[in-house]
């Protein structure tokens, strides 16, 4: 009743407002277990404003001047997209435990929003299905795909019919949303069919297969932050260089061949800048885990990226890889518990096998983390897994976090002065693996790598 009553204050107040400025725009809501205290405002990946919760976990911005279109907001880990136009008062209410789930919206211009987020959750659900229906044959995955479009744009014909003041780029929105999601599936449906089978080639497929190519733009700027767009870019770049692959034998390095495939097909310089640094990045993460800097890929990367602070990016993981030698001592390092008693790393390892963990709330949640320690832990019980948290103070996590981390061991926090900072400079999240005789023997490990394994049974042994 409380928010009820809040709501109603609002737009009584909001009201009074927009009809003096009709160009004015409202956002605001109210966070559930927040975890922090400010929400991030962006468009595309550009920070607007960072707005401050009240005592009673509320925020509330006033946006003038506002440019229709897509926009995003983030708490915590999580984020999600919001639509708006001019005159929008949009209110939202969630609770952080279930962030997608418990979304709400109220106010003039939330039905529209209501809709695509419900439209998102419905997706990912038929999505994940369809993963199952790859070693169809291509008549029969394609009448999937045809099923579960018409499905989606029967929701959107009924939607638009009592909706009648919606935006053109708002419904080139909703069909992007309806359209590539299922599009990405037919894009990597030949390298799932092919590993299926385990086939040594590409399944064929009819030469009317990908002709929905023929209307998408590549380069739609507008779009290049909206994650259904963004990922069936990505899809349809990896699928070509794998055909490169499978076609010239001298092409057989994936990751340059997207590399390549990128700087010859994407024009916007952002949305480029930004899919160079993610396929390097993610390249070097997923690889065999030993700091291995693939040198062709990080020269098209240097001669093609023209953001700095990507650039950087990356030099700061180059240094942090060459940091650290293989086969040679860990040096030891500072470290401090969160209830501020200080200690060292080579106090805590004492002659075991270990892994040492280092992440920060910024690149990976702390659900993940627990979860992924703890599942670790009971299939490597002789292994010593530590967590360091890469960031010096306690205050950046909430209480719901302290709980949650409570559920693992060997939780600990660098000190400010700490050696290994020398080797965290990119922040990326890091694992060291450490033999019982203090000797590295994996430099930068990936804790989501699926060569995680193999890693892990070479310190057991």
């Amino acid at each position: 009743m409380k928010y009820v009553t809040y709501v109603i204050l609002v737009f009584l107040t909001v009201g009074c407002e927009i009809g003096n400025e009709k160009a004015t725009t409202y956002f605001g809501g109210q966070i559930i277990n927040p975890k922090t205290n400010y929400v991030l405002f962006l468009k595309g990946e550009k920070i607007i404003d960072s707005i401050m919760l009240d005592k009673s976990n509320r925020f509330l911005q006033k946006i003038p001047s506002l440019q229709e279109g897509l926009y995003t907001f983030k708490h915590g880990n999580e984020f999600q997209y919001i639509y708006l136009e001019p005159s929008d008062s949009i209110l939202v209410r969630l609770n952080t435990w279930e962030f997608d789930q418990s979304l709400v919206f109220s106010g003039k211009g939330s039905a529209k929003n209501e809709f695509l987020i419900n439209l998102f959750l419905q997706s990912e659900v038929e999505e994940r299905m369809m993963y199952q229906n790859f070693d169809l044959n291509e008549q029969d995955f394609q009448a999937k795909i045809d099923s579960l479009s018409k499905e989606r744009f029967a929701i959107y014909n009924d939607f638009f019919q009592n909706e009648t003041t919606v935006s053109k780029g708002f419904k080139k929105l909703t069909n992007t949303a309806i359209e590539f999601p299922l599009f990405r599936l037919k894009e990597v449906y030949s390298i799932f069919h092919k590993n299926i089978y385990n086939q040594n080639e590409f399944s064929e497929v009819s030469d009317t297969f990908y002709d929905f190519r023929k209307k998408i733009n590549l380069n739609e700027e507008n779009l290049v932050s909206f994650y259904p767009y963004q990922n069936y870019v990505v899809s349809y770049l990896y699928n070509i260089s794998y055909q490169l692959k499978e076609k010239d034998s001298t092409k057989n390095d994936i990751t340059v061949n997207i590399l390549n495939a990128v700087n010859e097909h994407i024009k916007a310089e952002a949305f480029k800048n930004m899919l160079l640094k993610r396929i390097l990045v993610s390249d070097f993460l997923k690889s065999e885990a030993t700091c291995r800097v693939n040198e062709e890929a990080l020269r098209l990367f240097m001669a093609n990226c023209t953001d700095k602070e990507y650039i950087e990016q990356v030099n700061n993981l180059v240094k942090d890889c060459n940091y650290l030698l293989l086969d040679k001592p860990l040096q030891d390092f500072d470290i401090v518990s969160y209830d501020n008693v200080p200690s060292t790393i080579s106090e805590i390892i004492n002659n075991k096998n270990t892994v040492i963990c280092f992440w920060s709330a910024e690149y990976m949640s702390v659900d993940y983390l627990v979860s992924r320690i703890r599942f670790l832990e009971k299939r490597y019980p002789n292994l010593l897994f530590v967590c360091i948290n890469m960031q010096t103070s306690p205050q950046v996590l909430n209480k719901e976090d302290f709980l949650k981390l409570s559920e693992i061991d060997n939780q600990y926090l660098l000190s400010k002065d700490s050696y290994a900072h020398n080797y965290l400079s990119s922040e990326y999240p890091r694992a060291i693996l450490i033999g019982s005789s203090g000797i590295v023997i994996n430099a930068f490990a990936s804790l989501d790598s699926n060569k995680l394994d193999p890693e892990l049974n070479k310190l057991v042994n």
